[in-house]
């Protein structure tokens, strides 16, 4: 069963007691999945914070065994405990992700799909509560030292600080640093233009450097169409674009103890002559 369209999915949603959880489980199938779950012993659970940067845990395993008949898939998943707390109770605000042992593929595709799309709407919400508390984050002063990297199978998370991203917005006064022709829009959660924070050096060259990426050195605000351009565009086109960023940014990465040549982001980019 293909796990990437959307159908073979069931999604429910819990909304008592506050817990404003969402639950993704594939296969849709009822007796399918609980098939592969007796067959193989375990369901298979993934956790993503809808607005938070973390959770208690990214992932846990059920054991299951014959007292789910009574129960939906989600209703049993809910009554599973952690340290005798049930899920249900244990985790506010959180995307769960199920799949039984044997269906890994599908919950370990999901769970980086997932994570990718809701960064954007974490961000927007952190700008907002920085807006209303009046307080705002302060990067240490110096090198950082590299964040402790979430693998999932043959996948790298790489740790992203939302708090860095919104910082980078906001001081750049929610205007695109590549271009102003571009149009821009306001976002519904903060009233103000809708930009994304993008890694200038992509972390997944975070071996090639001594300290982290995740700076806001390293990080630039830019519309929706030149994140899209760096991210997929022609790579001439892209090369004026680094190229500027790389002289407004270069004495940035050089304080935080990142040393970078414009050949190396070109080669980044897949833009190297």
């Amino acid at each position: 069963m293909p796990y990437r369209k959307e159908e073979n999915w069931h999604i429910s949603y819990q909304r008592k007691d506050g817990q404003n959880n969402d639950y993704y489980i594939f296969p849709k199938d009822k007796q399918a999945f609980w098939k592969l779950a007796e067959e193989n012993g375990e369901i298979h659970l993934r956790f993503i914070g809808k607005y938070e940067q973390s959770l208690p845990c990214y992932q846990h395993i059920i054991t299951v065994g014959k007292n789910h008949k009574n129960y939906t898939v989600s209703n049993f998943i809910r009554r599973s405990t952690i340290k005798n707390i049930r899920l249900s109770k244990r985790f506010k605000d959180t995307i769960i992700l199920a799949a039984p042992k044997g269906a890994e593929d599908a919950l370990e595709y999901r769970w980086i799909e997932f994570a990718q799309e809701e960064e954007p709407l974490s961000i927007a919400k952190e700008i907002k509560r920085q807006a209303i508390l009046g307080q705002y984050f302060q990067e240490p002063i110096g090198p950082e030292r590299k964040p402790q990297n979430t693998s999932a199978t043959t996948h790298h998370i790489y740790n992203r600080d939302i708090r860095k991203k919104a910082n980078a917005i906001r001081k750049a006064n929610f205007l695109c640093e590549i271009s102003n022709n571009h149009p821009l829009f306001k976002s519904r959660i903060t009233n103000q233009n809708y930009l994304e924070a993008h890694h200038l050096i992509p972390l997944k060259y975070a071996d090639l450097f001594s300290f982290s990426l995740d700076i806001e050195a390293n990080i630039v605000a830019v519309c929706p169409h030149c994140h899209r351009l760096l991210h997929y565009g022609d790579k001439e086109e892209i090369k004026p674009i680094l190229e500027q960023l790389f002289i407004q940014r270069k004495n940035l990465l050089a304080s935080k103890e990142i040393h970078l040549t414009l050949e190396q982001l070109y080669a980044f980019y897949g833009s190297a002559d």
